[in-house]
C-alpha cells in the first residue's frame, strides 16, 4: 500500500503536474478531452469525510509504454448534475505537491490511501468524485496525459 503525501509549502505553488488548482469553475468540460484506453480503473473504498483508498487497476490497453501518476488529485461534488471542484481550505499559492511518480504496475491492481483534510476539510455529505492525473511515458516530452475518475457517497 503506497500513501500520497502532499505537502502545503507556505506562499510557494509547486506544481509536478500540469492542471492543477482548484476553481468553482465547471469541471466538466475536462471530461470532454481527449479520451485514452490505458485500461485505468479507479475505485474508492473505506471513504471516510476526510479520505479515502483509491483501488487503481490496470488491464488491457492500447498503446502503452511506461503508466505513471503523481500526488496530485482533485476531488469534485455533483451539484445541478454537474462536477464541480471542491474549494480549498487553504490559499491555492500555499499549496505544493511532492514530486514523486508512482509507476503503475500493467495488468496488476496497487492502491493509494488519500488524505484530503488538510486540502478540503471534512467534506459533507453527498456524491463525489476523486481524479488521479496518468501519464503514458515513452520518453523526455514524449507522454499523453489524462485524469481518470472514481465516484464515491459521503453518508
Amino acid at each position: 500500500m503506497k500513501k500520497i503525501i502532499a505537502l502545503v509549502l507556505v506562499s510557494v505553488c509547486l506544481f509536478a503536474l500540469s492542471g492543477c488548482g482548484s476553481s468553482n469553475d465547471d469541471a466538466a468540460a475536462s471530461d470532454s478531452s481527449v479520451r485514452y484506453d490505458w485500461g485505468i480503473t479507479l475505485k474508492a473504498e473505506n471513504v471516510t469525510p476526510t479520505g479515502l483508498t483509491l483501488v487503481c487497476t490496470q488491464s488491457g490497453g492500447e498503446d502503452l509504454a511506461e503508466l505513471e501518476t503523481g500526488s496530485f488529485f482533485v476531488v469534485q461534488k455533483k451539484k445541478s448534475s454537474k462536477w464541480k471542484d471542491v474549494d480549498y481550505i487553504v490559499k491555492e499559492d500555499e499549496i505544493g505537491w511532492t514530486m514523486e511518480a508512482y509507476t503503475v504496475p500493467k495488468e496488476k491492481t496497487d492502491t493509494y490511501d488519500v488524505d484530503w483534510e488538510w486540502l478540503y476539510g471534512k467534506l459533507p455529505s453527498g456524491d463525489y468524485r476523486i481524479g488521479k492525473e496518468f501519464m503514458n511515458f515513452r520518453g523526455t516530452g514524449d507522454f499523453d496525459k489524462e485524469i481518470v475518475y472514481a465516484e464515491f457517497t459521503i453518508e
